[in-house]
């Protein structure tokens, strides 16, 4: 008997090949019609994003608020659209689609035997910020995720991330496996941006008290981890820029939580700066200031 996640594995599949017939490029093109679409017909979502880009950005009218959440549905949908064409990406057809702002830096950061956590947040196409380095470093890679509700969409997630020699790593499960990475001088890629609990030590995002997960900053602390912040961001003839910064561990309170709370401040204030540059690229849909 068929169940729904095997029906919509096939949906998601069926549009894969039509992608990939109609290539990369043709493929945005229609993301931008498809995202317009879902904007105004099928607004999923639409009440959370303008309502977050109005808590982000109080000074911006409500017509140009309305013009980043329109744009913002067009990026998502080239994200998720992309997605499907991965596993028919060679590493050099990566390294087409990625330019670092300072690839020599990012070089000699990698060059290094520490472990090290590309960290990221949902901005741009955070699919990339781990698949891009494989072409350029000879590292073990690994990907910390949260595992999809359809079980066939995670076995092909997995399965495309394989292609490209990266192992997952699910949340849940995770600390363990994350530690002895870094321990062998792996790089882990962690996107650390979701919302944390209620009860969660809260930070400033947007200037607006934020509930965060403390975990990438005390694994980074506990084992000496290098942290390179980065996050790719789509340019105008739709290939990505790479930001990256390297975490500074200096000038840091004397106490181990006041350490951990400046980390995660000072990895979401770099998530800040580059989502006022790219408003509509920052994934608004979920309820980030949910408490």
């Amino acid at each position: 008997m068929l169940n729904k996640y095997k029906i919509q594995f096939w949906i998601f599949r069926f549009f894969a090949r039509i992608f990939h017939s109609i290539g990369l490029n043709s493929t945005r093109k229609l993301a931008l019609f498809f995202g317009n679409f879902v904007y105004f017909f099928v607004p999923i979502r639409k009440k959370t994003v303008l309502k977050n880009l109005h808590i982000a950005f109080p000074d911006k009218s409500d017509k140009e608020l309305k013009t980043i959440a329109r744009r913002n549905y067009q990026n998502i949908t080239i994200t998720f659209f992309e997605l499907m064409l991965i596993p028919y990406f060679s590493k050099d057809d990566i390294s087409r689609i990625v330019k670092f702002e300072d690839f020599a830096s990012v070089k000699k950061f990698y060059e290094s035997n520490h472990g090290i956590i590309a960290l990221t947040g949902h901005f741009g196409s955070w699919e990339y910020v781990v698949l891009s380095f494989t072409p350029h470093f000879d590292k073990v890679y690994n990907v910390l995720v949260k595992p999809q509700s359809n079980p066939y969409m995670t076995e092909w997630l997995e399965k495309t991330r394989h292609k490209f020699k990266i192992k997952v790593i699910s949340t849940g499960v995770s600390v363990k496996e994350i530690y002895k990475a870094l321990k062998n001088g792996d790089v882990v890629g962690i996107a650390g941006d979701q919302r944390g609990p209620a009860i969660e030590r809260r930070f400033s995002f947007f200037n607006h008290p934020t509930s965060l997960y403390t975990g990438t900053a005390e694994i980074a602390l506990r084992t000496e981890s290098k942290v390179l912040l980065v996050v790719y961001a789509r340019q105008k003839d739709f290939s990505y820029k790479a930001y990256t910064e390297v975490l500074d561990f200096e000038n840091l309170p004397e106490s181990y939580d006041d350490k951990i709370n400046e980390l995660t401040q000072r990895y979401i204030s770099f998530i800040e700066k580059h989502v006022r540059m790219y408003p509509d690229q920052y994934f608004w849909m979920h309820k980030i200031w949910k408490y």
